[in-house]
């Protein structure tokens, strides 16, 4: 005999030929081996019942999206908020793939055709869909512990930092010429790790973002001015030039986030520039849709083999061999604002960072 509890099925058909078909099909196959139990089913014909009938028993919601309370995507939004943990997979009498392309684009786990449905295609898809959401709420379990560890070392870094660099200022006016130059670099590496767990943090702001991000009207000469003043606080060493006055207000389409765009692009220019003398030149160019803004920098330059693989597309971008998450972010943030981010040479030396958004 055994101990295995039976699959707990939510069944929301208000077609009663539709639901007996689908209970009919769920009890004539095996499920498991020989001694596994059969799912239970709960019918209801109606989004209100079925909102009530929810809880934690049940593993997996079977939605037909045309009830008499509800259609569509409002059908699945309901169910979606009061599921939590279940899965939905949608049914629908419309032969067209794109109503069940656009339910699981929506949250559903999955979606049946019922003139498609078959015993084992049912007994394979509730499967799939259970096993896919316990999956998934295990990987987001995992994630925000990993979110939670990764804040706390933050903090305790920043802290530890924020002290040596405390001291280390303390020291410029006890050490020797030679000293001062071992001094400074010392200097420059903690900033440079202070640099590093901001990027750290907006990148995990954008992993936890949780969809769509909320878009809205952004200052950027506002971002921009303020991102410059602190490069040049942080590279004294470093010539920024600005062309155009940046004094105005001109806003385009991001989120909070667009600064960190901006100061992962000018520390980058600086950071992986071999000159003595880094120079950076900005320049804003306005049309009537976009606003491009232009970052050229008299480094090294980037060979064109790499010119997409530093944004690390098409790859993890933890692992990928370009110049590490900084550029990843840049890249994922501007898409995430439906703009562009293009890398090409600089004349006669170095490259150019061009990021287009939306006015």
């Amino acid at each position: 005999m055994t101990n295995v509890e039976p699959t707990q099925i939510l069944l929301v058909e208000d077609n009663p030929a539709d639901a007996r078909l689908i209970t009919e099909y769920i009890s004539e196959i095996t499920w498991g081996d020989a001694d596994s139990p059969t799912p239970e089913i709960t019918h209801v014909e109606r989004l209100e019942a079925a909102r009530d009938a929810i809880g934690d028993a049940i593993d997996i919601v079977l939605l037909d999206l045309g009830l008499p309370d509800g259609s569509g995507v409002e059908t699945l939004d309901g169910m979606l908020g009061a599921a939590d943990t279940a899965p939905v997979v949608v049914l629908t009498g419309l032969d067209d793939e794109r109503v069940g392309n656009d339910a699981v684009e929506y949250g559903a786990q999955d979606y049946l055709v019922k003139d498609d449905i078959t015993p084992r295609l049912l007994q394979q898809t509730v499967q799939y869909a259970i096993r896919r959401e316990r999956q998934q709420q295990q990987l987001l379990q995992r994630n925000a512990e990993l979110a939670l560890l990764t804040q706390v070392v933050r903090h305790d870094i920043r802290n530890d930092v924020g002290v040596i660099m405390g001291w280390g200022e303390s020291l410029e006016d006890h050490v020797d010429s030679e000293g001062k130059r071992h001094l400074d670099r010392m200097l420059s590496a903690g900033e440079h790790i202070t640099s590093i767990t901001e990027t750290v943090g907006d990148f995990l702001d954008v992993l936890g973002d949780g969809g769509d991000p909320k878009l809205h009207s952004v200052d950027l000469n506002s971002v921009l001015t303020n991102e410059i003043d602190k490069a040049r606080s942080a590279y004294e060493d470093a010539t920024i030039t600005v062309t155009g006055d940046l004094d105005g207000s001109l806003h385009v389409t991001a989120t909070e986030l667009l600064s960190s765009v901006f100061r992962n692009l000018l520390n980058n220019a600086v950071s992986y520039n071999s000159k003595s003398e880094p120079e950076i030149t900005i320049t804003v160019e306005e049309s009537d849709e976009t606003v491009a803004v232009r970052i050229a920098d008299n480094g090294p330059g980037i060979p064109d083999s790499y010119k997409d693989e530093i944004f690390g597309r098409g790859e993890m971008g933890l692992e990928s061999s370009g110049a590490g998450i900084g550029l990843y972010l840049v890249d994922t943030l501007v898409r995430m604002y439906d703009g562009a981010v293009a890398l090409e040479d600089n004349d006669p030396e170095g490259c150019v960072f061009t990021v287009t958004l939306n006015r």
